[in-house]
């Protein structure tokens, strides 16, 4: 004897269609939230989850050639795109080392500059040295322009030694007056007649570094 199904009429038909519909739906989308798509990574960066912000920095010209000498220790790296997360061939385009970072094995990803300038990019060279009243001035001349729109050739340097403990250095543009911070600083009319620091200027590329003349120690 064959068992057969009771038949069902068609009402009750269509409510398991929407009880199987709305099973398979709930079904679809437990498994999409258990199992997410991972995104594709974006382009390689710099530096992780950090992409700049988007200025155009690009000076027209000839592409730079590659720097030859790039064996700048880890703390003394300038970055050389601070606009974006550049690729090799975008950095040295710029005239810069590219050389990505390394994770060492005692601890996390080193946090350097991937893109950096080389100790021979071209810089700016202290001309007219000469005593001022209040210190020293001089004139910061460069011949090549770099990647960054808008470069100024010519810049004036102020040094005013204020105080026996007190220096005080600017670097302006002296051919277009700019925007500085209405802050009250000190002003005087003569340098200080027996400092506790020294100061020592490199021409090329310019260069100031003061000491304290104690224990020679670099301030």
């Amino acid at each position: 004897m064959n068992a057969r199904w009771p038949s069902c009429s068609r009402p009750v038909m269509g409510v398991c269609a929407l009880i199987f519909l709305a099973a398979a739906a709930l079904l679809g989308h437990v498994l999409v939230h258990d199992f997410p798509v991972e995104e594709s990574p974006p382009a390689h960066r710099q530096q992780a989850n950090w992409q700049g912000p988007r200025y155009t920095l690009e000076h027209p010209g000839q592409p730079r050639a590659a720097p030859t000498q790039c064996d700048v220790p880890p703390n003394s790296r300038f970055d050389c795109a601070p606009d974006k997360a550049l690729t090799q061939q975008e950095c040295e385009a710029r005239g810069c080392c590219y050389v990505p970072a390394s994770r060492d094995p005692e601890g996390p990803l080193l946090g350097q500059p991937w893109c950096f300038f080389p100790p021979s990019y071209p810089s700016y060279r202290m001309e007219s040295l000469s005593p001022s009243e209040t210190g020293y001035t001089a004139t910061l001349t460069r011949t090549s322009p770099t990647f960054f729109p808008r470069d100024i050739l010519t810049l004036r340097l102020d040094v005013l030694m204020e105080t026996e403990s007190r220096l005080h250095f600017t670097i302006k543009d002296p051919a277009n007056k700019r925007y500085e911070v209405p802050l009250q600083v000190p002003r005087v009319r003569s340098r200080a007649l027996s400092p506790l620091y020294s100061i020592e200027f490199s021409e090329e590329p310019f260069g100031l570094v003061v000491r304290r003349k104690l224990d020679g120690r670099v301030l």
